[in-house]
């Protein structure tokens, strides 16, 4: 039978995967806020996520296709703000449409 373990020490041997969550949580965060900033208002409350790779892809969430659509147009104009916000390089960017939960 195996040994009744505490929360605290399950938590413990986990914190290392929750600070990582977190992590990426909080940049992902500071990219959306990033590129709300660099759109049109109107545009940018249709954006609900965006994320920034290691390998310097920006992925954006629009809550419909035809903001998405607008996105598409719009986000060349807009990497080189993100960019410099996020002191990142960004190599490419795709859009993606998804409901918001």
């Amino acid at each position: 039978m195996r040994k009744t373990r505490s929360v605290s020490e399950l938590l413990g041997e986990g914190k290392a995967t929750l600070e990582r969550l977190k992590a990426g949580a909080d940049a992902a965060g500071r990219t959306l806020a990033a590129l709300q900033r660099s759109l049109p208002p109107d545009l940018a409350e249709h954006v609900f996520g965006a994320t920034l790779d290691e390998d310097g892809t920006l992925t954006v969430l629009a809550d419909s296709a035809a903001f998405a659509t607008r996105l598409r147009y719009l986000l060349p104009a807009a990497l080189p703000a993100v960019a410099e916000a996020l002191a990142a390089p960004i190599a490419r960017s795709q859009v993606r449409v998804r409901a918001r939960r």
